[in-house]
């Protein structure tokens, strides 16, 4: 990625990604943004890539998020992305609770979300329901704005997939309604009609995404495609159920996350 930030700039940027890094590390809590917010979309991009760096884990995908409308002007866009690390990727088990870690002291929501994996052509692109948890240890990371997502792994703690969606290219016979609840509230809920376009966007988003920060998108890559019935928070010990209509039921309970080793 083109850097043309001058040394105190670059010295700025290092600094809140050390803190960001040593508080997740750490399992902490930060009660405010560590330091003055970058400027733009591109220096907290910047942030993101310093602490990629230095993280002891392997990227296998991406979430894209949308940007709150009331930000997107300033912003200059509408979606967000951050990495999905291999150690936050959970398989769903039928039948089975699937336990996702948060930050205990932080923030901590569940979002109902469709998971792509890329296949060597889009043709062969396969799509499965699933879950994105969202935590930082930024207790109030979305209220300080998308500069702060960005910052912070894009606000991103792990990928639960589930069942695939075998013919989702063709389209489905009918809206897919989704409803998320938290301890048997029911807390969202949605239908999607048009999943093709759903995908399209969040997929599109990430490969323009790719190729102004530099990143490589390779065969069996994860996206995580937005959340479809808003950002739920949660505290640890919150017990999750997502329905994807008639298709499956997705069962998470949040844990706190373990300090790094």
């Amino acid at each position: 990625m083109t850097n043309t930030n001058t040394q105190s700039e670059t010295a700025r940027l290092q600094e809140i990604s050390d803190i960001l890094v040593q508080a997740r590390l750490a399992a902490g809590s930060l009660s405010e943004f560590p330091g003055p917010l970058p400027v733009s979309l591109n220096e907290a991009y910047q942030v993101q890539h310093l602490s990629r760096k230095v993280w002891p884990d392997r990227v296998i995908g991406w979430k894209v998020g949308g940007i709150p409308p009331i930000h997107r002007e300033a912003m200059g866009a509408d979606f967000l992305s951050g990495p999905i690390f291999a150690s936050r990727f959970v398989r769903a088990s039928l039948g089975q609770v699937s336990e996702m870690p948060v930050f205990a002291e932080g923030f901590a929501a569940v979002e109902a979300e469709l998971v792509l994996e890329l296949g060597e052509t889009r043709e062969h692109d396969r799509l499965f329901l699933g879950a994105e948890i969202a935590s930082s240890p930024i207790v109030n990371i979305n209220g300080v704005g998308p500069l702060a997502v960005v910052s912070d792994f894009g606000n991103n703690n792990g990928v639960l997939k589930g069942p695939e969606l075998n013919t989702w290219q063709q389209g489905l016979s009918e809206p897919l309604y989704v409803a998320t609840f938290i301890d048997d509230v029911c807390v969202g809920e949605r239908e999607i009609t048009d999943i093709v376009a759903h995908v399209a966007r969040a997929r599109n988003f990430l490969f323009d995404h790719a190729k102004v920060q530099g990143f490589d998108l390779p065969t069996g890559t994860l996206i995580s495609t937005g959340a479809i019935t808003g950002v739920h928070s949660a505290k640890v010990g919150a017990h999750s159920l997502i329905r994807f209509g008639d298709m499956t039921t997705l069962e998470i309970v949040l844990t706190p996350v373990d300090p790094h080793q």
